[in-house]
């Protein structure tokens, strides 16, 4: 018995002994962003005993802010035996412009303006965007992930989107030009490092004038004011390594809009998505998403869901089919096979499906409907100077119709 008590105290001095107290903690590489910032985001402290699990957390939580192409961490002892946690970061450049280009067959979406990513070095995005898709829209956007409190962030918006739409009044389609003019505001909590709540308001108004003499809507043109109240809970536990993303992210979304004059046009929706990523080896990455979503069966030509090659489903071209309902699916293999200190060339290959409810119809009949899917390869251009800057080329087609297909450039990854 005696000899257990010695052991034990030994053992317990030992721990003692080599228990290491954080004398500093210190950020090599910062030139942009605030050193306060990350403080309040990092786990660890002056004071604490070092503890190189939670060293690694903080690794990832840096690395999770998607703000940085890498982050390490080292430590170095000091002369009275403590040590100085040492955090090195590669930051980028953070302003750059943003040039988005997507394309089908007659079809061009073209996005040009600028976006900081690291406003005031606290990683808070503001920017503004023109836009081409038919006509011409202008975009203009502050938000802040994460507040200098590290708990709260925020969003505000204004907006004109312009373009051609096209309305199904029963088996009728009809094109319209369409106006939407709108601002938005709205917050979130974050309840842990990887999950956040928000809520937000929105007001629009929108204005439709018929292009053609496909249906009589009783005049050539009309106009709606709209309230939109949303609410989303969100989850990101992903690792951001240059092009590489390996984790897990998602959430659930929820929205009320209200039409005056036009309850058929109102409606609540709710939509639930998850993405999937792996790293493979050194140069692969496997990237897979999810999307369900329902909302008030109205039959209505104002339909909230629309299968779209922009949105969804890479090739199908433009907001071919409007629904009730919807449900999304997508799949793609990233290779890099081509890396340079300045950038790194990926080739891939996808699979996309989708299929919606119709309106007025149940949810059963999802399966009874168009089955689209869609399957092609890629290449994209990631440049290691800007940080996010992903040139994107991909060409898709339908395996059951080869006569639809499309070729879609983008600037970021499709997902």
């Amino acid at each position: 018995m005696k000899q257990l008590l010695l052991v034990a105290f030994l053992l317990f001095c030992a721990s003692n002994l080599y228990a290491q107290q954080i004398d500093s903690i210190q950020f090599e590489g910062l030139t942009r962003t605030k050193e306060s910032y990350l403080r309040k985001i990092i786990l660890c402290e002056a004071g604490q005993t070092l503890d190189s699990l939670q060293l690694e957390k903080d690794v990832f939580l840096l690395r999770n802010l998607n703000l940085f192409f890498n982050v390490d961490v080292r430590t170095e002892k000091n002369l009275n035996e403590g040590v100085n946690v040492v955090f090195t970061i590669q930051e980028a450049k953070y302003l750059y412009p943003v040039i988005w280009m997507s394309g089908f067959k007659d079809q061009l979406k073209l996005i040009l303006g600028f976006n900081h990513i690291n406003f005031l070095g606290r990683a808070q995005s503001i920017g503004a965007t023109y836009q081409y898709y038919d006509r011409h829209s202008l975009y203009v956007f502050w938000k802040a992930n994460r507040h200098g409190n590290s708990r709260t962030g925020h969003e505000i918006a204004l907006q004109k989107y312009s373009t051609i739409e096209p309305l199904y009044f029963d088996d009728t389609m009809s094109y319209f030009n369409f106006d939407n003019y709108s601002v938005l505001t709205g917050g979130h909590l974050w309840l842990g490092r990887y999950l956040n709540a928000g809520l937000g308001l929105k007001y629009m108004y929108e204005e439709y004038e018929q292009r053609d003499e496909a249906f009589d809507v009783g005049g050539k043109g009309f106009s709606f004011n709209k309230y939109q109240v949303h609410t989303s809970l969100n989850y990101n536990k992903v690792e951001y390594i240059y092009e590489k993303m390996d984790g897990l992210q998602g959430g659930i979304y929820g929205e009320y809009i209200h039409t005056e004059g036009f309850p058929e046009a109102s409606f609540l929706k709710f939509m639930g998505r998850a993405s999937w990523f792996k790293t493979v080896k050194k140069r692969g990455n496997i990237a897979l998403r999810g999307q369900f979503g329902v909302a008030t069966n109205n039959e209505s030509p104002f339909s909230p869901f629309v299968l779209d090659g922009i949105l969804n489903v890479r090739g199908i071209g433009n907001r071919i089919e409007r629904g009730t309902a919807e449900l999304i699916f997508n799949a793609e293999y990233r290779h890099t096979f081509w890396e340079h200190r300045v950038f790194a060339l990926q080739g891939a290959v996808f699979a996309d499906y989708g299929t919606l409810r119709e309106p007025g119809k149940n949810l059963g009949t999802f399966f009874n409907g168009p089955q689209h899917i869609y399957t092609g390869g890629g290449i994209r251009f990631n440049l290691k100077v800007w940080y996010k800057t992903c040139i994107r080329v991909d060409y898709s087609v339908n395996p059951a119709d080869p006569t639809s297909h499309g070729i879609s450039f983008g600037f970021g990854q499709f997902f």
